[in-house]
């Protein structure tokens, strides 16, 4: 079995300009660049949410063929992205294993996403990234206002009223967390939800943050100087600590098991595109606050989906109580398709069917798909996710659109 800082350290190892003038391009290229490099058109969109954040969504209106439909307006796919990641997420594999490329070229109006606090999303109307008040937000700021931003903006342009929505991690937990609180019929513009990687409760999962919720206390007040005070960027004495710690009887390189996603997400991977490695690692982690990682934290301390916890005077403040309130995730009515691994180290096997498949009302899961050999991360780099996962969506899309029973 290969690991991704296997394959990792074997990339370093064997070519000497890997960071040199013989790089690939697309290492330092933004996700719109990555998108026209392989002829495709990309479009950027602003957006600002309500609570004054600026963020960057991009778009590939068409594909390389020539896809008709009824009606002829193209169906949209909105794709949104997981914890610490952006855009490029959709992109950076090759055109026939991408699934922007793939659903643009099967006719799609594709849309890519982006959570404030990553590469394009660090714009706001009066803060900027220097001010503390910048990172005051988690994954709850995010379902509540970014994602109703966004797929508005979308709808808008687009000029449909409704739209198909595919999230990975974070983009999964903040979709059944606004559908919980769906009390005006939001809900209504999203036609079906697949759900890669899908979280609810993240009691079971390994890697780094179980590592952080372990070593520490409730106490609030010292995450902020381990982690720093708004942008997500831990001291190295602890990193230190959770590499020791997660690679511990894995066979990998101490160098290089360093890396927050792979401390995050798992290393493990037996469908890893080698030649790209370089490029994920170039454009990840893309960056949130540290208010959201310790809101994942929680997560794992509750073994639920609670609201962010300020701790009992601020919980009064922001919610009018001294405990914690938690998301309700029977109320998500939406019709949804859960594609879960076997190997996921965030969305746990056990979290999908202990929490997730418990509290989910089981006559919106239209498909529980439990994927063999996964990780977290192949949802969107592995080699087998296009005939697993995407070609499967696009087919479910297309008769739905054509009414094909």
């Amino acid at each position: 079995m290969r690991s991704w800082s296997t394959v990792l350290l074997a990339v370093l190892a064997t070519s000497a300009t890997v960071f040199g003038h013989d790089a690939d391009p697309e290492m330092k290229m933004t996700t719109p660049q990555i998108i026209m490099r392989w002829g495709y058109p990309a479009m950027i969109y602003d957006v600002t949410t309500e609570d004054g954040y600026i963020l960057e969504l991009h778009r590939i209106p068409y594909g390389k063929t020539n896809v008709t439909w009824p009606n002829g307006k193209k169906p949209v796919i909105f794709m949104q992205h997981g914890l610490e990641c952006a855009s490029d997420n959709w992109v950076v594999n090759l055109p026939s294993e991408s699934a922007a490329f793939l659903f643009a070229d099967a006719g799609y109006d594709v849309w890519l996403g982006n959570f404030r606090g990553n590469t394009y999303g660090m714009k706001h109307k009066t803060l900027k990234p220097s001010h503390s008040a910048f990172w005051d937000w988690s994954w709850d700021e995010m379902q509540e206002y970014d994602l109703p931003a966004m797929i508005e903006k979308a709808l808008q342009v687009s000029g449909q009223d409704s739209l198909y929505y595919m999230g990975h991690s974070q983009g999964t937990l903040t979709m059944f967390s606004r559908l919980s609180n769906d009390k005006v019929g939001w809900g209504n513009k999203i036609k079906k939800f697949f759900a890669l990687a899908p979280v609810g409760s993240v009691k079971h999962i390994k890697g780094a943050l179980k590592f952080f919720a372990d070593y520490f206390s409730l106490e609030f007040d010292g995450w902020f100087d381990v982690f720093g005070s708004g942008e997500f960027l831990p001291n190295n004495w602890i990193m230190k600590l959770v590499s020791e710690s997660v690679c511990a009887g894995l066979q990998v390189e101490a160098d290089v098991c360093d890396d927050v996603m792979f401390l995050i997400a798992g290393p493990e991977s037996n469908q890893v595109n080698a030649t790209r490695v370089p490029i994920y690692v170039a454009h990840t982690p893309a960056g949130t606050s540290t208010q959201n990682i310790v809101h994942w934290i929680q997560m794992v301390r509750h073994g639920g989906t609670p609201y962010y916890d300020y701790g009992e005077k601020g919980n009064k403040k922001h919610y009018g109580q001294g405990n914690v309130p938690s998301y309700d995730f029977t109320n998500v009515n939406r019709p949804v398709y859960l594609y879960w691994g076997d190997s996921d180290w965030l969305a746990d096997p056990t979290d999908v069917t202990d929490f997730l498949l418990t509290h989910l009302n089981p006559a919106t899961i239209v498909q529980n798909n439990k994927l063999t050999d996964y990780n977290h991360l192949d949802f969107i780099w592995g080699l087998r996710a296009p005939k697993d996962i995407y070609e499967p969506i696009i087919e479910i899309i297309r008769k739905d659109v054509l009414n094909i029973s």
